[in-house]
């Protein structure tokens, strides 16, 4: 046997969060205008730059929140203020992704319809006065008709954010609706309380469809896997099925008859 040396297991300890000194300051608006015609759009490249410069600044909320609770300074102000900011924030980039992904399906649907022309034809129309907004649209349907490739990269942006999309909409409707996500019969075991992560700060909150918890998610995991979009592959639409059929979870009924079998034998049915 050797001896336990525990500088050596510091030596091999890898933190699963980078520091926030280390992440740029524009990664996140990058990585969201790198998906197909998000930075075509004035309104979403604004709002993504907003979600970053918040992020920013939560993130140093969370690391000064870490700090104060092992020098046992926090106070219960601290927690209400980082529970405010992170909601609302998670609400937001919740927003800000379903706002592209309709656009996003909008454009798949008109292309597969033979649609762009007649599109195109509308955006253009003249309306007594210069609409901004339809020229901005007109510009991307033409560039849609002009480059066919552009509505398949559509399609693969959309089921490369598959994954990270649900598991947003998950606690965003937990945390809003108080419901669960695709199952509006099945209720939530409890409240959403967010819960301190022990290396970056940042509120974790479990994601259940009552009896089942599908996992835990953090604001900072959200921010991290929007940061991650562009090293993300494009799933199959069968990897896309079962995890969202994961990530709906079971009914409590459901779940009881799942459970019947792990359910302990009485000693009178052991003793043979």
């Amino acid at each position: 046997m050797t001896d336990y040396d525990e500088d050596d297991c510091y030596d091999d300890y890898v933190p699963t969060y980078v520091s926030k000194d280390e992440i740029p300051q524009q990664a996140l608006a990058d990585a969201l205008c790198s998906l197909t015609l998000f930075s075509t759009d004035m309104n979403l490249r604004s709002q993504a730059m907003n979600l970053a410069l918040i992020d920013e600044f939560i993130m140093g909320i969370e690391y000064d929140y870490l700090r104060s609770k092992f020098n046992e300074t926090s106070s219960a102000y601290d927690s209400f203020f980082l529970a405010a900011q992170s909601q609302m924030w998670i609400f937001s980039a919740y927003e800000l992704l379903r706002t592209w992904i309709e656009k996003a399906k909008g454009y798949v649907r008109t292309v597969k319809n033979s649609g762009l022309e007649l599109k195109l034809k509308d955006l253009k129309r003249d309306r007594g006065y210069v609409n901004y907004t339809a020229l901005q649209k007109a510009k991307e349907v033409q560039s849609l008709i002009d480059d066919p490739s552009l509505a398949h990269q559509l399609e693969d942006d959309l089921a490369r954010i598959t994954f990270l999309f649900i598991r947003l909409e998950t606690i965003r409707v937990a945390l809003a609706k108080h419901e669960v996500r695709k199952r509006p019969n099945a209720m939530m075991a409890g409240g959403i309380v967010g819960y301190m992560n022990s290396e970056c700060g940042s509120l974790e909150y479990q994601m259940n469809s009552g009896m089942v918890i599908q996992g835990n998610i953090s604001r900072r995991d959200i921010a991290d896997g929007i940061r991650a979009i562009p090293d993300y592959t494009v799933p199959t639409p069968e990897e896309v099925k079962s995890y969202d059929l994961f990530m709906r979870g079971v009914s409590d009924d459901e779940a009881l008859e799942l459970f019947k079998g792990f359910e302990q034998q009485s000693p009178s049915s052991t003793e043979e």
